[in-house]
């Protein structure tokens, strides 16, 4: 069930095309990574305490914001992928494939959801490639994050609570000063192509 969420979130996240679909996708992929982090969380009052602030900022904070700011700006609801939608399909195919060939590395074989750890990683990588928008970008650097926590959970379980707190300031970066960068960009150039920033230079 939760290699399905995750392979189908991550798919959505690289062929959707609509910010609304991308940041459902987001939430699947993050409450599927949050529910399997879990039990790890249960270790100490701290790691427990950081472990529920992540998961608000990434599963509600995050996605409330990406929202409210499409609501104000209906043009922000489409991404303009820089890849036609066949050769979306095409890259996440091969991080499906580069993904699987991981999983065979002795170091992986035997961890849960092998197959599917560098499939997120790649998914937020992918979509920083394939979108130039800065929206999409807010999203693609929250599935990054997810991604990464995903594989330090399976990787190393016992982390300090040290760690928790990186990824918890990591959200609070990826949605606060994003999400701030993204609306005063807009403001200024009433876009969101990363092309025209360089527009802004001089």
């Amino acid at each position: 069930m939760l290699e399905l969420a995750l392979l189908g979130a991550g798919a959505i996240l690289l062929l959707s095309a609509r910010t609304v679909h991308m940041l459902i996708a987001y939430v699947v992929l993050a409450a599927t990574v949050s529910f399997f982090v879990a039990p790890s969380a249960f270790g100490s009052p701290l790691s427990l305490s950081l472990f529920i602030v992540a998961v608000v900022l990434k599963v509600v904070v995050a996605p409330i914001g990406v929202l409210a700011f499409v609501r104000a700006n209906p043009e922000a609801g489409d991404l303009r992928p820089s890849l036609a939608a066949p050769l979306r399909l095409v890259l996440a195919l091969v991080f499906a494939l580069v993904s699987r060939a991981g999983a065979a590395l002795p170091v992986l074989s035997a961890t849960p959801l092998h197959d599917l750890l560098g499939f997120v990683v790649l998914c937020g990588i992918g979509v920083l490639i394939v979108h130039r928008n800065l929206l999409a970008h807010v999203i693609g650097l929250l599935v990054l994050g997810a991604g990464v926590t995903l594989v330090g959970a399976v990787l190393a379980p016992t982390l300090p609570e040290s760690v928790e707190l990186g990824a918890t300031f990591d959200a609070l970066v990826v949605t606060f000063i994003g999400l701030a960068l993204v609306r005063a960009f807009f403001a200024h150039k009433s876009v969101l192509d990363v092309e025209a920033l360089r527009n802004l230079r001089g």
